[in-house]
């Protein structure tokens, strides 16, 4: 640009020498080329980045998300190619620079939580943590009980799941950076859903877990499906906790599932208390 410009200005100076009457307008002629060469070979530097970085993102997140980076790419260096026109036309951005830093401390405190949101958005989605169509667990000390189901839409502000019993729950980006832990559910073709019972031990826990293994084995071969494999996962003082591993084809199927596995702790759970 240095070179172009030099060579620019020593032509505009041999003819100018040539004709007297723009003489006087010598200086804004060459402002003028300046911003003219600054603007058009900085516009050519935005589309070389823009075209390196989208090729790099295509691969790293999904297309509404290169779209929402590829924006603020945009306003980014669109508006920098701007100062350097106005730069290159010799106004002076000493107090636009000064007024633009305390302007820009105080949206940047107004617009934290959606900056934040974007950056956590940005993070999620070019290291692939969450993609549409996986079915997670997402557990944190924000919200209690955990958020089970299938991710739909994953942005650069939400990332959208639809749970196991079918609400749609928005998660904001920014509650998941160092306040999530993430477990994926699928295992090659199925899922996988660890779910926890907890039962007062004023039963003999190992008996417990027989009979409702049997309840539940019977009601799986009715309802066509492979029953879950159960464990007696520990105890704790006066209650016991049973771990049931619940594989399905489809995240929806899951509440079907533990309503059988509910109904058998629970029958076997007053059959013994019977006794």
């Amino acid at each position: 640009m240095g070179i172009i410009a030099y060579v620019v200005h020593t032509l505009l100076i041999a003819f100018v020498s040539s004709k007297s009457n723009l003489a006087p307008y010598l200086n804004d002629i060459q402002l003028g080329l300046d911003a003219a060469i600054v603007g058009i070979v900085g516009y050519i530097m935005i589309r070389i980045i823009k075209y390196a970085l989208d090729n790099y993102l295509a691969s790293k997140a999904d297309k509404t998300t290169v779209r929402s980076i590829s924006l603020i790419v945009d306003i980014l260096l669109y508006s920098l190619l701007v100062l350097a026109v106005l730069s290159a036309l010799g106004v002076n951005l000493t107090g636009a620079a000064i007024g633009g830093a305390v302007g820009g401390v105080a949206i940047g405190l107004a617009a934290q939580t959606v900056v934040s949101n974007i950056l956590s958005g940005i993070m999620v989605t070019t290291s692939k943590t969450v993609r549409p169509g996986d079915a997670v667990i997402l557990s944190s000390w924000i919200w209690s009980p955990p958020i089970v189901g299938e991710a739909e839409r994953v942005t650069l502000l939400f990332t959208e799941v639809r749970t196991y019993t079918g609400n749609l729950v928005k998660v904001p980006n920014s509650a998941f950076l160092g306040n999530t832990v993430f477990t994926k559910l699928r295992e090659g073709e199925e899922l996988v859903y660890p779910y926890e019972l907890t039962i007062n031990a004023d039963v003999p826990g190992t008996v417990l877990l027989e009979r409702a293994k049997n309840i539940i084995e019977d009601e799986f071969k009715v309802a066509k499906a492979e029953p879950p494999k159960l464990s007696f996962n520990s105890k704790n003082g006066s209650t016991n906790v049973f771990l049931v591993l619940i594989k399905v084809e489809d995240i929806k199927n899951l509440v079907h599932h533990m309503d059988i596995i509910n109904k058998a702790f629970d029958r076997a759970y007053w059959e013994l208390k019977g006794k």
